[in-house]
């Protein structure tokens, strides 16, 4: 039996090759469409783009993506139109489902108090770029409250409390303050979420100390109850401490006591009171 060429072996194991090929890209194809036939989904909206809070919701910030049926998130919605013009409570990310939980009551205006839920009120403070976490705050974020005072009662023992715990931050931003003889500042403000009681005690805190903000880890619900410190006990007891100016007391000898003769049978004994 004649040998084939090796050339000739070349070709055929080039065809038997391609063949296989195709038959396993094929085969592959075939599964990849049948499971998604098997795989069932439903239409989700979802952000386009980041959406911040207090913004009322466009069409060009929302997209409808198909999203497997199991794994549907609750509250979704399935059309642009259910949400149109609802106002986010919450911020969205780039491809995140808009779910009814980060949404506002139907009906609320965009604005601030669309992220206020009942019986909260927003409260704008001063703060400095020191006190305000050097500009680390964003909304959302937990902060405590301590306020240091140095007048009053206080002046010769300055004292830092904790006031307030745990409120959320609702914006940042800035105000154009202008004192007599000054030329006008901009002054960075921290906007916190207080109930009515938290609000009294934050005024009262800002007119008589100096506000400055704790900022909190975003699952540390944990309230601490704190004593306050003093400017003595922060300096170990050694400032304030009064020097006495009354002159030093010189121990006298006690003054001289009466003495009585007494007369006991035949002798006599001088006894001394």
């Amino acid at each position: 039996m004649r040998r084939l060429p090796p050339w000739l072996w070349l070709v055929l194991a080039l065809v038997f090759g391609t063949t296989a090929t195709f038959m396993a890209i094929s085969w592959l194809k075939g599964q990849s469409q049948k499971q998604a036939q098997e795989v069932k989904t439903a239409p989700v909206v979802i952000a386009a783009k980041e959406i911040g809070p207090a913004m009322a919701l466009a069409g060009d910030q929302l997209v409808v993506r198909r999203w497997p049926q199991e794994n549907c998130p609750q509250g979704g919605f399935a059309t642009v139109e259910e949400v149109m013009g609802r106002v986010s409570a919450y911020p969205f990310g780039a491809g995140e489902p808009i779910l009814e939980v980060k949404l506002a009551p139907k009906g609320m205006a965009p604005g601030l108090t669309a992220l206020l839920p009942p019986e909260k009120r927003a409260m704008t403070v001063k703060v400095d770029e020191a006190s305000g976490v050097a500009g680390f705050l964003t909304p959302d974020n937990r902060v405590d409250v301590v306020v240091s005072v140095d007048k009053g009662s206080f002046s010769e023992n300055p004292v830092a409390k904790m006031v307030l715990q745990n409120l959320r931050v609702l914006g940042t931003g800035q105000k154009i303050e202008k004192r007599p003889g000054d030329k006008p500042q901009v002054v960075p403000t921290v906007t916190l979420e207080v109930t009515p009681e938290e609000g009294e005690r934050l005024a009262l805190a800002a007119q008589e100390g100096h506000l400055s903000l704790i900022l909190r880890g975003q699952q540390d619900q944990q309230v601490v109850q704190t004593n306050g410190v003093r400017t003595n006990d922060l300096l170990g007891g050694s400032a304030g401490v009064a020097t006495s100016t009354e002159p030093e007391k010189i121990n006298e000898p006690p003054a001289p006591g009466r003495t009585v003769m007494v007369i006991r049978r035949v002798k006599q004994e001088p006894m001394t009171f």
